[in-house]
């Protein structure tokens, strides 16, 4: 029987997730980090056969001013709405700051001012949003979240100050910390000082004299706190980046620790309460959520980020969530919708099927949506192999067809296989292409301690939309450790 708690994933633009799918006042927190606007370009790290790396690109993060921005921006200041408003005017004061051929930040408070809008709406009256920025954009942010929350509800500026690697600046001062702004959306928050205290250190800077009405006791001449711990203060240098947790590490650009985001869960939510991420990216913030008890929501654009949120709850909650628990919205859930999405992109069909599959990576074309020839690979699945009671690592290689599978094609994966002296490979295609498959596939299979297996298998869309399983040892992909990897 299908548990009927909150466990959503969208795949859209959270500004249309948000005003046509969330009820207004149904969401307890939300957390969202969202593109800094960093004018970065932010890549997925694969890893190479001789072990070094190859980067593919994720996500841009720059952005410049439209002729839509101008659009938007001359419907908000026409007066109807006064947070619309006075959010246009904060925009046009931007765009004179910086240069207006580019307006990069304009455009960027533009679009993020009206998705924390439509965030406002849905959000409870004891609900609290943190909104994950850098420095760069962190002053213009808090305007804007001023303008939608007031002024009143702000709460407090958390600086996340994660341990200093060395440096190459030299001229400036290293940025090591990100900012978090939080704020209520009444005076009615929720705040839960006991779940989130850390212990005191042993130093003298933390034996403070407290008033007599405290709950203290006598330390010698010092007056120290009972053994509850202190509230963390806003500055957190406690948790550290999340490369440092090297079981948590996907490889995925702008990952944040679980530890970040159960700190921030434990404060401002209860039990079954609702967390939303707007911009949900590799999925921590839904990992955290379930592991604590909370229902969830998550959004983001990405095919490939959605289907890695759903596999990495699948995996890492395996005991508590099956498949039918968790709702997909704006992905394929039928064979015709998987058709017509490698008819109309073929890109993202490869990447959605990588996602679905839990293979730790796709192609390794130079950017996305770049023809030509990739070597048959389009994702990768890590296999942990247990050979005389000894880990021995190895690899699947994965190759999606959205159309004809030829006989050259099967072949051809054989020798991608052979060459990569990779375990397996498997051919993703749909059911009418899966006799050219099995009629070209070479019969050739390949073992460990726990079974035989096919050295070249199919495997039909049908499969994938019905959770079956590969032909490969019980602990293949869903691997939430280390990078997304792939061959070459």
């Amino acid at each position: 029987m299908a548990d009927k708690r909150i466990r959503k994933l969208y795949r859209g633009d959270c500004l249309d997730i948000l005003e046509d799918y969330i009820e207004p006042h149904s969401i307890d927190l939300i957390y969202l980090d969202p593109p800094f606007n960093s004018k970065s370009i932010y890549n997925l790290p694969f890893k190479n056969k001789d072990r070094s790396y190859k980067s593919v690109e994720a996500f841009v993060d720059t952005w410049t001013w439209t002729t839509d921005d101008d659009m938007r921006l001359a419907e908000m200041g026409r007066g109807f709405d006064p947070t619309l408003s006075i959010l246009a005017d904060i925009v046009k004061l931007v765009r004179k700051i910086e240069d207006v051929r580019r307006s990069s930040s304009a455009s960027y408070l533009l679009n993020m001012g009206l998705r924390l809008r439509a965030m406002h709406a849905v959000l409870k009256d004891t609900g609290s949003i943190y909104l994950h920025c850098d420095p760069a954009e962190s002053h213009p942010l808090k305007l804007v979240m001023d303008v939608i929350f007031g002024k009143k509800n702000f709460r407090n500026e958390i600086v996340w100050a994660y341990p200093a690697s060395p440096s190459a600046v030299r001229r400036d001062f290293p940025r090591k910390h990100d900012t978090l702004l939080r704020y209520s959306k009444t005076q009615k928050w929720t705040f839960n000082a006991d779940s989130v205290r850390i212990p005191y250190a042993e130093s003298s800077m933390e034996r403070i004299k407290y008033p007599a009405n405290a709950s203290t006791v006598m330390a010698g001449s010092e007056i120290k706190l009972q053994n509850k711990g202190k509230i963390p203060p806003t500055v957190w240098s406690d948790i550290q980046q999340v490369y440092r947790y090297r079981k948590e590490r996907l490889g995925y650009p702008t990952q944040k620790p679980l530890a970040l985001l159960e700190r921030i869960i434990k404060a401002s939510s209860n039990p079954n309460d609702v967390v939303l991420d707007t911009f949900c990216g590799c999925g921590t913030t839904v990992h955290a959520a379930e592991k604590l008890g909370r229902q969830w929501i998550g959004i983001d654009i990405s095919r490939f980020s959605t289907e890695l949120m759903r596999e990495r709850i699948l995996d890492n909650f395996s005991h508590q969530v099956q498949s039918a628990d968790i709702k997909t919205f704006g992905l394929p859930d039928s064979v015709d919708e998987a058709r017509s999405l490698a008819r109309e992109n073929p890109f993202e069909f490869e990447k959605w099927v990588c996602g679905r599959i839990g293979a730790n990576g796709m192609g390794i074309r130079k950017k996305p949506g770049d023809r030509g020839a990739d070597g048959g690979i389009d994702g990768v699945i890590e296999l942990s192999l247990i050979r005389n009671m000894k880990v021995d690592k190895s690899y699947a290689i994965v190759q999606v067809k959205g159309g004809k599978v030829t006989p050259d094609s099967v072949k051809a994966l054989s020798e991608t296989v052979r060459r990569l002296d990779a375990a397996a490979g498997i051919i993703v295609c749909f059911e009418d292409q899966m006799g050219t498959v099995e009629n070209q596939r070479d019969r050739e299979v390949w073992s460990d301690d726990a079974g035989t297996y096919p050295r070249i298998q199919g495997y039909s869309v049908q499969d994938l939309l019905q959770d079956k399983r590969l032909k490969l040892p019980s602990r293949y992909g869903r691997k939430r450790s280390g990078r997304i990897t792939a061959l070459i």
